[in-house]
């Protein structure tokens, strides 16, 4: 969630905010949602590093799907993956406010700067320019999974890994959204990656972009956990998905969050600020939607015609999840949908299959779109 800075008798407190779209209104809504306190003064900038790595915030288009570089200076913890990286604001001219004040946009932090309070913070504090999401931690992963699909002929599927519909095992599950990965050398050939990850970077060979029009060529796409669940929930609810470039910056534009869920033809640019960017049509915007298009070899479906009694495996445990469309699929196969099922005989895996029908331990029929709630709602619970 963005944060709001509020000057008060030279004393900048920081609000938690919410952004969501409203239909009715046809634009974006702020509301506060927590008091922070006082905002602290900046680290030096002497105890910032440079990491190959990605970051990304909840619900932002920080840690932009296309990214500048493939490196990035921050004050990093220690840990090759998880939260709390803090950022150095990046900051552009977008314009000027309605009162006719010069107007700034973060493009680290996704906020815009210039308002008094900001102001004041640069007077009154070190005198460094800093927006007001400034000191918000976010997520990153050092030394990403990178992929480039002319190493894959066999085919790249990858997925928003979401937690089990059921699980009982004593195995930990995911308690939120990973990247998952299946990867082949050949075709219908063995796997040589099988497993999730933090975050992804789909990256070109050395010519050749992935995507881009006649003023960008887009070389590196990063798969994150935000970009990966808009882009399955516009999928599975079949919102019109497309990429828009920003007429001003050519940037192409990532929907997260409200404006995912909601297609929507004007868009604010999260590179350079600008709010003037139109669809033709009400869409979900995201770079994945393009490069699904242009690396997809076969997009149709087939359900899987195999069935499964799990009242077969009694002494067994099992996890259960629904099949869910892959962000990126570059096999010459169809992809299979049904019902994912593990069974587990002590700590033997001794089942891992996809099937159309599945009978539940009372008799009943599992339902597949059941199944997707359980999971979505899952991935969407606070840790802790």
């Amino acid at each position: 969630m963005p944060i709001k800075r509020v000057l008060k008798n030279n004393v900048t407190y920081l609000h938690l905010v919410e952004e969501s779209y409203s239909p009715e209104k046809k634009k974006g809504e702020t509301k506060i949602i927590k008091e922070l306190g006082v905002e602290e003064l900046p680290k030096p900038l002497n105890s910032m590093t440079q990491e190959f790595a990605v970051v990304w915030a909840e619900d932002r288009t920080l840690g932009n799907a296309v990214p500048f570089s493939e490196r990035v200076i921050g004050q990093f913890p220690e840990a090759d993956s998880g939260s709390g990286v803090i950022l150095p604001c990046d900051i552009v001219p977008c314009g000027k406010f309605r009162n006719g004040a010069e107007r700034w946009w973060c493009r680290t932090h996704q906020v815009h700067w210039g308002i008094k309070a900001d102001l004041q913070q640069a007077v009154y504090s070190d005198g460094s320019i800093r927006c007001s999401n400034s000191t918000q931690p976010m997520h990153y992963k050092k030394n990403p999974l990178t992929i480039n699909p002319d190493d894959y002929p066999g085919g790249i599927g990858i997925w928003a890994a979401l937690p089990t519909a059921i699980n009982t095992t004593d195995k930990l599950d995911i308690d939120s959204v990973l990247i998952h990965v299946h990867a082949r050398p050949e075709l219908q050939g063995k796997k040589t990656i099988d497993g999730n990850f933090p975050a992804v970077v789909v990256k070109s060979g050395e010519s050749l972009p992935l995507f881009g029009n006649t003023s960008i060529n887009i070389q590196r796409v990063v798969i994150a956990p935000p970009s990966a669940l808009a882009y399955l929930e516009a999928l599975i609810n079949n919102l019109p998905l497309g990429t828009l470039y920003c007429n001003k910056c050519q940037h192409p534009h990532l929907d997260l969050g409200d404006f995912a869920k909601n297609p929507h033809k004007k868009h604010f640019c999260g590179n350079c600020g600008v709010d003037s960017n139109w669809s033709k049509e009400p869409i979900v915007s995201s770079p994945l939607k393009e490069l699904a298009n242009k690396l997809t070899k076969n997009p149709n479906f087939v359900e899987s015609d195999r069935t499964l009694d799990l009242r077969d495996y009694q002494n067994c445990q099992f996890k259960v999840w629904s099949s869910t469309p892959a962000i990126l699929w570059t096999s010459d196969l169809v992809q299979e949908m049904g019902i994912h099922v593990h069974i587990y005989q002590g700590k033997k895996k001794i089942l891992d299959d996809t099937f159309g029908k599945v009978t539940d331990l009372d008799g009943s029929y599992l339902e597949r779109d059941k199944l997707l709630a359980i999971m979505l709602d899952k991935s969407k619970k606070p840790k802790g």
